[in-house]
């Protein structure tokens, strides 16, 4: 479609020539339906997090991965650092939050009847499950960790600290339940996530073949039974 323009008189007139290309160039850049280019952005960012690393991955890769123009992400998620949170932070926190709840569910359905052992195998198997189904965002979160709070944007980085707050109330009583010790809380639950993560995420890997993979339920109660030990007070 030709677009004229009006002379003084009001008379109409035409466009030049290089204003008639311009009206008349082809659409650049791919074409996606309004309001899928945030949901595309955090899928690529996700798999090429995980495949590269957050601070390998450049944003120009993210954009050819979502097949979107790269200052989309500028545009929704201010910088990588922003994507990043979106993709992979949040996603965690969340998850973690939607543990606490069952989590206090099982202590108090099981009070008075469960033994210390089964409080511990009810908590590192919620806790391992949701490593396991959700290998690709722990796996970044990982490196997220490894690279440590230089690398991140203080909204970002205060973000990735809360991690580990969902929990923190109920695994307090789960130590104070079971006269476990509890000097320094905050760091036994750090530990102890980092332990069961790394173990969904990294386990597999460390056998030759997949058949030699132990199953969920021994890989959960080695682990239940390493920490209900690791937990107990000193006589």
């Amino acid at each position: 479609m030709t677009v004229m323009t009006s002379t003084a008189s009001g008379k109409p007139r035409r466009p030049s020539p290089k204003q008639a290309q311009a009206q008349h160039a082809p659409r650049t850049g791919p074409r996606i339906r309004r309001g899928t280019a945030p949901a595309l952005l955090l899928a690529a960012a996700q798999e090429l997090f995980a495949e590269r690393g957050p601070y390998a991955t450049t944003t120009r890769q993210i954009a050819e991965r979502a097949e979107v123009s790269e200052d989309l992400i500028f545009r929704y998620y201010g910088s990588k650092n922003g994507l990043l949170q979106e993709a992979v932070i949040r996603p965690i926190v969340e998850l973690l939050e939607s543990l606490h709840p069952r989590w206090i569910q099982a202590q108090e359905e099981s009070s008075g009847s469960a033994t210390n052992t089964e409080h511990t195998l009810e908590f590192i198997g919620q806790l391992y499950d949701l490593v396991h189904g959700n290998r690709t965002v722990v796996m970044t979160m990982m490196q997220v960790l490894i690279g440590g709070p230089g690398h991140l944007d203080d909204p970002v980085h205060a973000l990735a600290s809360q991690m580990y707050e969902p929990l923190a109330p109920a695994f307090q009583n789960y130590l104070d339940a079971n006269g476990f010790r509890d000097r320094d809380p905050n760091l036994l639950l750090r530990m102890i996530m980092i332990l069961v993560g790394a173990t969904a995420a990294f386990l597999p890997g460390t056998y030759p073949d997949a058949e030699d993979v132990p199953d969920r339920e021994r890989v959960i109660e080695e682990l239940a039974s390493f920490i209900h030990f690791g937990l107990r007070r000193p006589t």
